[in-house]
């Protein structure tokens, strides 16, 4: 277990990447408001609605897998000195800076507010309402992720620590691979615990400790690549099936849709992570650059989405040319602000990067 997964860093990096489009198609969803919000579009909701299901799940999932080789190296003090200065720290800066720059432009495209930047930190931190940010009050934002990773990492912890005490010898090597969709339960029967708004920190916990005790297995990860392609299929089936309902038919509750979200979600965990073992193993100058930039582009990217698509709705109508236009001046900009940020020492830190710039 010393030599390093590629594939989890690989498969972070990509997901991080594919939040910028699913952010950006935001903007027209038909089911809730957004910190720039022009219309419904179908296409557009679409994307969201198919992403959706086993996009952040996933990272949940690889944050339990990358627990598990972590502590493999450090003792249980130095990870959890590792998660302050990882997310804790990143995270109050993220907040302070990005997240809160995300409100004012919120508050102006929604309410015409006329004051600065400077003003706004006022309405920021005396509104508290639904915790989305869309109407320029205050919310963890697209941290929330940060948010609930570094409480389920501690609390993990303290679970992991119990576990060795109690049940030293825990191994889930031989688990059957035919049992692996039965595991999806977990989540499911924990997601009603502390669920803020579809954002369930208790299904998630059961997602991040499945990474860490079943899928950190190499047994199963290999016996799981044989049927990749199986567990996509089911993935786009369920995902199809949703999409069309949810976005297209316009039923956003019911026994079917509530059976296919978390189907297409444990389906796509499932595929994604076969087919990144498989597949996603490098190691060369571009994977290493996009890995060691990932999570200051999940800090950045939602910042410059939003001011992108606040002036480019001001001069055009067209979906296509804000959608894309938006798409690549934040992937630009995004990338430019990792560089600057990993070359101020300090401020560095305060992201969450330490080291040397490279």
């Amino acid at each position: 277990m010393s030599e390093r997964k590629y594939y989890i860093d690989n498969l972070r990096w990509l997901w991080i990447l594919l939040l910028i489009p699913f952010h950006a198609a935001m903007a027209w969803n038909g089911w809730e408001g957004n910190y720039i919000w022009l219309y419904e579009n179908m296409v557009m909701s679409s994307i969201v609605i198919f992403i959706a299901p086993w996009f952040m799940p996933l990272l949940f999932v690889l944050a339990g897998m990358s627990a598990r080789y972590a502590l493999n190296k450090r003792n249980y003090k130095q990870f959890a000195m590792e998660r302050i200065q990882k997310l804790l720290i990143p995270l109050i800066t993220g907040i302070v800076t990005v997240v809160a720059f995300m409100t004012y432009i919120a508050d102006k495209f929604h309410n015409n507010y006329n004051g600065n930047f400077i003003n706004h930190y006022k309405v920021f931190f005396t509104n508290i309402s639904d915790l989305t940010g869309y109407e320029g009050f205050f919310t963890p934002g697209h941290l929330w992720f940060i948010l609930f990773l570094f409480i389920i990492s501690m609390v993990s912890l303290l679970l992991i620590i119990l576990q060795k005490k109690i049940l030293p010898k825990l191994n889930f090597s031989n688990f059957r691979t035919y049992l692996l969709p039965v595991l999806m339960i977990f989540p499911l029967i924990t997601t009603p615990i502390l669920n803020f708004g579809g954002k369930s920190i208790g299904g998630d916990l059961a997602l991040f400790l499945l990474g860490y005790y079943i899928f950190s297995e190499e047994d199963v990860l290999e016996r799981m690549t044989k049927y990749r392609y199986i567990y996509m299929i089911g993935m786009v089936v369920f995902d199809i099936i949703l999409t069309y309902l949810f976005v297209w038919k316009g039923h956003h509750t019911g026994i079917v849709v509530s059976i296919c979200n978390p189907c297409a979600a444990w389906f796509g965990i499932l595929g994604f992570l076969g087919l990144a073992k498989r597949n996603f193993n490098q190691n060369n100058g571009f994977t290493r650059y996009m890995s060691s930039r990932s999570f200051m582009i999940y800090i950045f990217h939602f910042g410059w989405l939003v001011v992108f698509q606040y002036y480019l709705c001001q001069i055009t109508n067209s979906i296509a040319i804000t959608y894309c236009i938006s798409l690549i001046s934040t992937y630009v900009m995004t990338l430019l602000t990792c560089e600057v940020i990993r070359r101020i020492p300090g401020i560095r830190f305060l992201f969450g990067e330490k080291g040397k710039s490279a």
